[in-house]
C-alpha cells in the first residue's frame, strides 16, 4: 500500500477512534455528568450535523443545564444554554418549546414570539404549542390572536382552568367585561382553591365601582395567599374609594411590604396618607409611584432585553 494511503487510512481510523459516539454522550447523561454529555454530543455533530441521535442528546444535555440554572435563579446562564443548543438543533421542537417558555418568563416577549412562530410552522395544530402563543400574543397585547389561539386550545382542552383564565384576561384587557367575568367565573368552576381568578373579579368589581364585592373577592384571594399585592391593594383602593382611610392605610401599607414595585400600591397609599394629614409620607409614595410608572413605561416600550452577542457563546 502506498504511503499516503497508509497514512490517509491511519488518520482516518485514528479519528474514528477519538471522536465521541452517540452512545457515550447517553452514558454519560444518564450518570448525570450533563456538562461532559453534552460537549461530547456536540463533537459528534461537528463531524455530523444532521445526527439525529447526537441532536437529541444535545437538547436532553442542554435542558438538564437550563433546569439546574433555572433552579439557582440564574436565568441567562439557563437561556445560553438553550441558544446554545439551537444552533446544533436549530428545528427541534422540543428545544423550541422549552426556549419559547424560558423566554417568556424572562419577559423577552419578542425573542418567544419569534421562537413559537417557528414552533407553530413546525407543529400547526399543536394544542399545547397554540396554549404558548396566546399567552405571548397576551403579553404583547395582540388580544385577536391571543383570543383564537386561546380559543383553539379549549377546542381540545375544555375544562382547563388556566386556559379559561387566560382567556378571561384576554376579554378583561379588550374591556369586553361581560365575557370576561364568565371566564373567570368558569375557571373558578373548574378549580375552586385558586386566587387569581378572584382577584381579577375583584378588579373587575373595583373597576364597576361595586366595592363590597370587590373585597369579597380580594380577601377570597388572600386567604390562600395573605402577600397577593394587587389583592392587598385592591382591598385598600375600594376602602379608599368608600373613605375609609384608616382601613385603607392597612391593607396599602401591606402591599407595598409584598410587593414594593407595585406602583399602583404606592400611589394609593399617597392618596390615603394625604387624607390622613400624613403630607410628608404621602409626598414620598406619590414621588416613589411616579418614579415606578416610569419605570414601567419604558419596560413597555422595549418589550424584552436581549443577551449580549457573547452570551451566545
Amino acid at each position: 500500500m502506498p504511503l499516503l494511503a497508509t497514512l490517509t487510512l491511519l488518520l482516518a481510523t485514528l479519528a474514528a477512534q477519538s471522536t465521541p459516539v452517540p452512545g457515550e454522550g447517553a452514558a454519560l447523561l444518564q450518570s448525570g455528568q450533563f456538562t461532559a454529555a453534552r460537549d461530547t454530543f456536540e463533537a459528534v455533530l461537528d463531524a455530523d450535523p444532521a445526527n439525529a441521535d447526537a441532536q437529541t442528546g444535545e437538547v436532553a444535555a442542554s435542558e438538564k443545564l437550563a433546569l439546574e440554572a433555572r433552579r439557582q435563579n440564574q436565568m441567562d446562564d439557563a437561556l445560553r444554554a438553550l441558544l446554545r443548543a439551537q444552533q446544533y438543533a436549530p428545528r427541534n421542537p422540543r428545544l423550541l418549546f422549552d426556549l419559547a417558555i424560558l423566554e417568556e418568563e424572562m419577559r423577552l416577549y419578542k425573542d418567544a414570539d419569534s421562537t413559537l412562530t417557528t414552533l407553530d410552522q413546525l407543529q400547526p395544530g399543536n394544542p399545547q404549542v397554540a396554549y404558548a402563543v396566546a399567552h405571548v400574543k397576551l403579553d404583547l397585547g395582540q388580544l385577536d390572536i391571543a383570543e383564537e389561539k386561546m380559543l383553539a386550545y379549549l377546542k381540545s382542552q375544555p375544562d382547563d382552568a388556566s386556559a379559561h383564565y387566560g382567556l378571561g384576561r384576554v376579554y378583561q384587557l379588550k374591556l369586553d367585561v361581560v365575557r370576561a367575568r364568565a371566564e373567570f367565573q368558569r375557571s373558578i368552576q373548574l378549580q375552586p382553591v385558586q386566587t387569581e381568578a378572584y382577584y381579577q373579579l375583584g378588579d373587575i368589581e373595583l373597576n364597576e365601582q361595586d366595592f363590597a364585592e370587590a373585597i369579597v373577592n380580594f380577601t377570597k384571594t388572600l386567604a390562600r395567599n395573605p402577600s397577593h399585592g394587587g389583592a392587598l391593594a385592591g382591598t385598600g383602593q375600594a376602602y379608599f374609594k368608600q373613605k375609609q382611610y384608616t382601613q385603607a392605610e392597612e391593607f396599602l401599607q401591606r402591599a407595598v411590604a409584598a410587593a414594593p414595585e407595585y406602583q399602583k400600591g404606592h400611589y394609593y397609599l399617597g392618596l390615603t396618607l394625604a387624607r390622613l394629614g400624613r403630607k410628608e409620607d404621602s409626598e414620598r409614595e406619590l414621588a416613589l409611584a411616579a418614579k415606578l410608572a416610569d419605570e414601567e413605561n419604558k419596560q413597555a416600550r422595549s418589550g424584552l432585553h436581549l443577551l449580549s452577542p457573547a452570551a451566545n457563546q
